[in-house]
């Protein structure tokens, strides 16, 4: 974090003391969630729960904007990374000034569209991200990202969404909205290592950090919609988990641009490593049917595997030059 304050941008009307403090009182305030919520405090309390929790989140949003103040190449990125956590922030305001206190809150609430909202606007950072630091794009080099993305669902779906579809006794809008989190989760993580497999598996560290950051935010919904689901959920347990996912993902638009090999040739193993990995994982799938009962989930993801796989060999076969 040091090289990061000491590197940071110079931002236009945006004091340099104002920046290094917001960073080092967002880092102070998510550990110190942390270390409430993981000592096994009772009850929720509205200090740490509400004002700190919200702080952070809002402070992340806050940096992502403040990034692209002096960049008009960068500023549609960190807007829309920023404008995402301001979604999320939102949507845990409403949830306390309406909810937090209410011994049987609805669910799904008005706070959801607000926190469902997140996704497709980090999904368009993402897309601005990709647009901004890829200087030729390769489709069938794209469909292994997609083959990526199909890893990341099939286990997501065989070990969180149906088991805890099974043991779920919400409503049916509540099943739908808690799965969506998870969903959506692992969309958006499999688009960012996706990235990785079209930049030659050197994507440099924006889009390391980037893909941490959701990764973090995902084990938070995950634990969610999993102790949801099974009428488990204990509140505040794990809610920091949220914060520094958004800590991180502010972490990877803050820090100094770099300029990653975008146009290196992949060759060898690096080539076909994400298409024989999604082959390896159908033929998986296949054998472990054999043996045990299969849901649909897992079927769905096998049939858009063999169609990935039927479309990256049409797209990279050699062309005919006569």
């Amino acid at each position: 974090m040091t090289e990061v304050l000491a590197r940071r941008p110079r931002l236009a009307g945006v004091p340099k003391q104002f920046v290094a403090v917001v960073w080092r009182v967002a880092i102070v305030l998510v550990v110190a969630e942390a270390a409430y919520q993981l000592s096994g405090a009772d009850g929720y309390d509205t200090l740490f729960n509400d004002i700190v929790h919200d702080a952070v989140i809002f402070g992340a949003a806050v940096l992502c904007i403040a990034r692209g103040r002096d960049d008009a190449r960068w500023r549609p990125v960190s807007l829309a990374f920023g404008l995402g956590l301001m979604a999320w922030t939102a949507g845990n305001v409403l949830w306390a000034i309406l909810y937090a206190h209410d011994p049987t809150p609805p669910y799904p609430s008005p706070a959801d569209a607000l926190w469902l909202a997140w996704y497709p606007l980090t999904a368009a950072g993402i897309a601005l991200l990709i647009r901004l630091q890829i200087t030729r794009f390769h489709l069938h080099r794209w469909l292994d990202g997609v083959a990526v993305m199909l890893i990341v669902l099939a286990p997501c779906a065989a070990l969180l969404l149906e088991p805890a579809a099974m043991e779920a006794t919400s409503s049916t809008a509540a099943t739908a909205v808690n799965f969506s989190y998870s969903i959506l989760d692992t969309l958006l993580i499999g688009a960012v290592l996706g990235v990785y497999g079209v930049t030659a598996w050197r994507p440099g560290r924006t889009w390391l950090l980037l893909g941490l950051g959701c990764i973090v935010m995902a084990l938070g919904d995950g634990l969610f919609a999993v102790q949801e689901a099974r009428d488990a959920y204990v509140a505040g347990r794990y809610d920091f988990i949220w914060p520094l996912g958004a800590l991180m993902i502010a972490y990877a638009i803050w820090r100094p641009s770099e300029k990653p090999v975008f146009d290196a040739e992949v060759v060898g193993w690096r080539a076909i490593v994400l298409p024989v990995a999604a082959q390896a994982l159908a033929a998986g799938i296949q054998v472990y049917s054999l043996f045990h009962e299969l849901g649909s989930a897992e079927r769905i993801i096998t049939l858009v595997v063999l169609l990935v796989a039927m479309a990256q060999i049409i797209i990279a076969r050699p062309r005919d030059s006569s």
